[in-house]
């Protein structure tokens, strides 16, 4: 890609950058970067062409690049610690416009806690050592007592077998206990989500009390939930997630001033923020699809992100030292050792699909045949997840940035929504520029790459 002085070569695969200047800067880029092709020995000297070959831009002819790939993938599924997503209820005193959830009375037991402490043994087996917790909802701290008696068994178990215990909370944080550092400190909660749909007005109508579900002390759920943050973040890692549509895309300036002058990138324990399309994540929630933000809305709010924060308050997690680097690690939906826990005890694969029964993957505990079918016993989604593979997609296999992307999000092809696929080849194709070119310390103005530099029939 052109810089404002020569050119700079990306690896997807190695992570690798080298910039190019001087009067053969073009020609050389263009070699290397172009369709696949033999290169003359001699064409480069001996210490260039040493430097090719360690960066991944000269390889043998026999080399299959896509082969080790797929290898690193699923090394990465075999390798992925354990995550236990764990959904206390389907409940929430909250009614978000947008939900993806099926808000029911499905709640897990006390008793229940056996049951998680069987799943983790299952999951750990001989040779994993490290347990990670994330509770969920609903509102999964409505059902409190359920996630303090199954934390407690967890954490006697790890403690029993010499494993590592930790977990995660995601909340809409109005339902914390008054002891919030003990609650923190006793349950191990390691990093804590909080979302916010914009500031005050926009939040509390986005997020108003449901019918019931007010108390005395409910008076604005956007009030509650910044007087927790205030609290967690001298306690824990705090993820802030901007949920943004076009109704409250223009409250993220004055949020992040809120954010900052409240203290909450300062404090002793990190936290992040990341803006959030709304979406339409689930077969409930498709009526989003027609009114979410576009691919160039999204990415301009995304800069405004990054120019009005303090580095150490993005959440870049794909980006080492400015660059992408090839992944190594898949989500929780793709590990093969973790699971979801439902609130009505079947097991998902994607946090985003629980509730949708159809897509359950198996069962924890018993349930009445009417709860889930006439075929209660049929879970035609298990193989799909066991199976899925981005290399082996015709398109992700012919992607130039299959390295660093490894097919985006699984349920988007779960799901066939192709259109949120084609904004993931987007994305890559218009902010990778960016990201390279920061990395050596330059920008770009309005370069992105093309659909013939993402599609390679050659690789």
């Amino acid at each position: 890609m052109p810089l404002t002085e020569g050119y700079a070569l990306f690896n997807s695969s190695t992570g690798s950058v080298m910039k190019f200047d001087g009067p053969h800067a073009r020609e050389v880029s263009a070699l290397l970067s172009e369709n696949r092709r033999m290169v003359t020995p001699g064409t480069f000297d001996e210490q260039l062409t040493a430097q090719l070959r360690r960066n991944g831009f000269l390889v043998d002819p026999e080399f299959d690049e896509v082969a080790e790939v797929r290898e690193r993938y699923w090394t990465a599924r075999g390798n992925a610690p354990v995550v236990l997503l764990v959904t206390t209820t389907m409940d929430c005193n909250l009614g978000c416009y947008y939900c993806y959830e099926s808000r029911s009375s499905d709640a897990l037991r006390l008793d229940d806690a056996d049951m998680l402490v069987d799943i983790a043994a299952q999951r750990l087996g001989k040779q994993k050592r490290s347990l990670h917790v994330d509770w969920y909802g609903g509102e999964p701290l409505m059902n409190i007592d359920a996630l303090e008696r199954g934390s407690i068994a967890l954490q006697e178990y790890c403690r029993r077998e010499g494993i590592t215990y930790h977990a995660s909370v995601v909340s809409n944080g109005t339902r914390w206990p008054g002891d919030t550092a003990s609650f923190i400190g006793r349950h191990k909660i390691r990093e804590v989500q909080i979302s916010f749909d914009g500031m005050k007005d926009n939040h509390d109508r986005r997020r108003r009390y449901r019918q019931g579900y007010r108390t005395a002390d409910d008076h604005s759920s956007f009030d509650q939930a910044v007087a927790l943050v205030d609290v967690l973040v001298q306690h824990t890692r705090v993820d802030i997630r901007f949920n943004a549509d076009h109704g409250n895309s223009g409250d993220l300036t004055a949020f992040v001033e809120l954010a900052t002058a409240r203290g909450w990138f300062d404090g002793p324990f990190r936290c992040v923020l990341a803006v959030a399309k709304l979406s339409g994540y689930s077969d409930r929630s498709a009526f989003l699809r027609p009114h979410e933000l576009n691919t160039e809305e999204f990415s301009s709010l995304e800069k405004t992100a990054r120019s009005l924060l303090p580095p150490q308050a993005c959440d870049d997690q794909d980006i080492v030292s400015g660059f992408p680097h090839p992944k190594t690690s898949v989500c929780g939906a793709l590990a093969d050792d973790s699971a979801v826990v439902g609130a009505d005890g079947l097991e998902y694969r994607c946090g985003l699909q629980v509730g949708e029964q159809h897509r359950a993957v198996g069962r924890f505990r018993a349930l009445p045949i009417t709860k889930f079918g006439a075929e209660p016993e049929h879970f035609p989604d298990r193989s799909w997840w066991a199976g899925f593979d981005p290399t082996r997609l015709r398109s992700c296999s012919r992607c130039s940035f299959l390295p660093v992307c490894w097919g985006g999000c699984p349920k988007r092809h779960l799901d066939g929504h192709q259109p949120y696929i084609d904004a993931e080849g987007l994305f890559w194709r218009r902010n990778l520029p960016r990201m390279i070119a920061e990395g050596v310390g330059e920008s770009v103005d309005g370069f992105a790459f093309t659909e013939a530099d993402q599609f390679r029939d050659d690789l």
